[in-house]
C-alpha cells in the first residue's frame, strides 16, 4: 500500500467531525460541542447559535469570524473553513459547494489551499536515523522483564536516548526523574560507539502532570534568564555523564489542560535557538512533536527545524480506553497505530512547510488493550469496550502490554492474530474478553516502508525495554554497577572524568533516605513518551 492509498472509517483526532452541518436535537447535543440550531443542525453560524437553539448556545468556532474573538487563525497554516473549523481537506480549503459560492474558505485565518504530502521511492528512513528510547524507570517499577542499560539491544541504532531527566521548577537545574537513576547514566553513555550516540531526554508526559513541575516548561521558557539557567545546567550535566546530545519532550506547549500558555510556542522557538548557539556544534539537539493537531498546534515545527538535528513524531497512542471521554469517538475498539490515521496526522507538518528529512516516525513496541463488551466480536472499529484490557504479568499496567508480553500470551494461549493490511496493525483477543492492537516485525516493516514513501529521515522507537526480543533473560535483577566511570566529552576536567559516576552512586545512597522518589504513575509508565 502506498502512502496515498486507503482511508479509515474512523473519526480521527485531527478531524473531529466532517466539516458542515451534522444532526442534533433535544437531548442529543452536538458531539463536537457546537451549537444545535432550530433545524437540528450543528454549527457556529448565527442560524445555529441564535433564536431557537437547543444546546451549547455560547459555543465558539475554532477559527475565523465566529471564533471567540472573531480573529482566531488556524495554527500550522491550516485552512479555516466557512463553518469555522481548521483542517487540511478540500472542505476546509475550498468551497465545498462551489455551485452556490456561499461557503468559501475564510481567507486571512490560515491557508486556503491544500499542500501535498511528500513522495519518495527510496529508503530514506531505512538508511537514516534509528532512535531508541530507554525507560530508566522500568528497573525500579517493573515486576519482571527488567532491562538494565547493559542489557539493551542496541543493534542497528544510531541514537540511544535515556528517558527521562527532569529540571527544578524554579532554578531550572537538571535533576533525576527518580533518585535511583544517576548510577545508570554512565551505563548508558558507556554504550556509545562510533556508530551510536547517547543522548538524554528531558521532560516526558508525567513531568507536566499536576504537581511541582506542572508549569515548569512554561515558566523556564518565558524568560531569557530562565532559558540560560536551563541550558547551562544541561550542558554541565551532559559533560559530567558523557551524554552527547539532548532531546526535549514537552507534553504539551500551549495546552491549557496541562497548564500551557499561548506564548509557549514562540518561547520554545527561542529556547531551541539559544540551545543551538550555546551548544556550538558540540552536542546534538532534537525535540519530540505531538501526534495530532490539537496538541501539535502548540508547536512551530518549521520555525524550529533549522535549530535542531531532527524532530521525533509520536505516531502512536492514537487511541486507548480514554476514547470513551471523546464524544466523537466513543467506546469503540480502535488500534493506536492505524497508518491511515497517521498519514493524515502528518499533514500539519506539510502545511507548515517542514522538511520531511528532519522527521523521525515513531514506532511502538507495545500494544493498547481493551475489555470487550462482547467477547464474540473483536473486529477493530466495530466492537465496543468498557475499560482497559487485562494487565500483563510484568508491566502490570491496565490498558498496556509490552510486545514481549503480547508474544508470550499468543504462544501460551495458542492464539492466531489478525492482520489488517490497510491499517498496518495486528490484533488479537486474549484472556477471554481482552483485546490488544499492536505491531510486530511484519507490521513494523510495513510502517518503515511507509516512512520511506514520505521521504522521512528516520525512525523513533518507544521503547527498547518493551520489545519482544530484548536480548536478555527473564531474570529480575538490579542494574549492574561497574567502577569504570563515565566517558565524558573531551574538555571535561580529569577529576570529573573519574568522579561523575561515583558521585552519582553516593547521591543514590543518600537519596534513598532523604529524597522523594519521582515515578510515573503505573498506568502510564510503560507507554507514555
Amino acid at each position: 500500500m502506498t502512502a496515498s492509498q486507503g482511508t479509515t472509517p474512523f473519526v480521527n483526532s485531527l478531524h473531529k467531525r466532517v466539516d458542515g452541518p451534522i444532526q442534533c436535537g433535544p437531548g442529543s447535543p452536538c458531539k463536537d460541542n457546537s451549537c444545535c440550531g432550530p433545524e437540528g443542525k450543528c454549527g457556529y453560524k448565527e442560524h445555529n447559535c441564535g433564536a431557537g437553539f437547543t444546546s451549547n448556545c455560547d459555543a465558539k468556532a475554532m477559527c475565523g469570524i465566529d471564533s471567540a474573538d472573531g480573529a482566531t487563525p488556524c495554527g500550522l497554516n491550516f485552512c479555516c473553513s466557512y463553518y469555522g473549523w481548521c483542517g487540511t481537506e478540500d472542505v476546509h480549503c475550498y468551497d465545498p459547494e462551489p455551485q452556490y459560492g456561499k461557503t468559501p474558505c475564510q481567507k486571512g485565518f490560515g491557508s486556503c489551499q491544500m499542500y501535498p504530502s511528500p513522495s519518495c521511492s527510496g529508503r530514506s528512513a531505512s538508511t537514516g536515523r534509528r532512535v531508541g528510547y530507554y525507560q530508566g524507570w522500568n528497573v525500579h517499577d517493573r515486576k519482571c522483564d527488567k532491562v538494565s542499560p547493559s542489557q539493551i539491544n542496541i543493534k542497528g541504532l544510531t541514537h540511544l536516548f535515556w528517558s527521562f531527566v527532569f529540571f527544578h521548577p524554579t532554578t531550572y537545574a537538571i535533576e533525576p526523574m527518580n533518585a535511583a537513576d544517576p548510577p545508570m547514566y554512565c551505563e548508558v553513555t558507556n554504550l556509545a560507539t562510533n556508530g551510536l550516540e547517547t543522548w538524554v531526554a528531558v521532560g516526558g508526559w508525567s513531568f507536566s502532570d499536576p504537581g511541582d513541575y506542572h508549569t515548569a516548561w512554561s515558566d523556564m521558557c518565558a524568560t531569557a534568564s530562565g532559558r540560560a539557567k536551563f541550558i547551562t545546567s544541561l550542558i554541565s550535566f551532559m559533560d559530567e555523564y558523557g551524554f552527547t546530545g539532548a532531546n526535549l519532550d514537552w507534553e504539551y506547549p500551549g495546552d491549557a489542560k496541562r497548564r500551557g500558555r499561548p506564548e509557549d510556542a514562540d518561547n520554545l522557538v527561542l529556547l531551541v535557538k539559544e540551545m543551538k548557539a550555546a551548544f556550538g556544534g558540540r552536542y546534538g539537539l532534537s525535540l519530540t512533536l505531538a501526534l495530532d493537531y490539537w496538541y501539535l498546534r502548540g508547536f512551530k515545527p518549521r520555525a524550529m527545524q533549522d535549530y535542531v538535528d531532527f524532530m521525533g513524531f509520536m505516531s502512536y497512542g492514537l487511541h486507548g480506553p480514554w476514547d470513551t471521554e471523546v464524544k466523537a469517538l466513543g467506546s469503540i475498539v480502535r488500534p493506536q497505530t492505524d497508518i491511515t490515521e497517521i498519514y493524515r496526522n502528518f499533514k500539519p507538518l506539510w502545511f507548515d512547510g517542514v522538511d520531511p528529512s528532519k522527521i523521525n516516525m515513531g514506532l511502538a513496541y507495545y500494544g493498547r488493550t481493551y475489555t470487550l463488551t462482547d467477547a464474540s466480536r473483536g473486529t477493530m472499529g466495530e466492537c465496543g469496550f468498557d475499560g482497559p484490557g487485562a494487565k500483563g504479568e510484568c508491566t502490570d499496567s491496565a490498558g498496556v502490554l509490552s510486545n514481549r508480553e503480547i508474544q508470550s500470551i499468543i504462544k501460551n494461549e495458542g492464539l492466531t492474530p489478525y492482520l489488517n493490511e490497510t491499517a498496518m496493525v495486528k490484533y488479537v483477543t486474549y484472556a477471554g474478553n481482552s483485546w490488544v492492537g499492536y505491531d510486530d516485525e511484519e507490521t513494523l516493516a510495513m510502517k518503515e516502508s511507509f516512512a520511506n514513501s514520505l521521504c522521512l529521515g528516520g525512525l523513533m522507537i518507544w521503547s527498547l525495554t518493551l520489545q519482544a526480543t530484548a536480548g536478555h533473560s527473564r531474570e529480575t535483577r538490579e542494574p549492574i554497577w561497574t567502577s569504570s566511570g563515565c566517558h565524558p566529552r573531551s574538555g571535561t576536567s580529569q577529576s570529573r572524568r573519574f568522579t561523575a559516576c561515583f558521585r552519582a552512586l553516593s547521591f543514590f545512597r543518600l537519596s534513598q533516605a532523604s529524597r522523594r522518589q519521582r515515578r510515573i504513575h503505573p498506568s502510564q509508565s510503560p507507554a507514555r513518551a
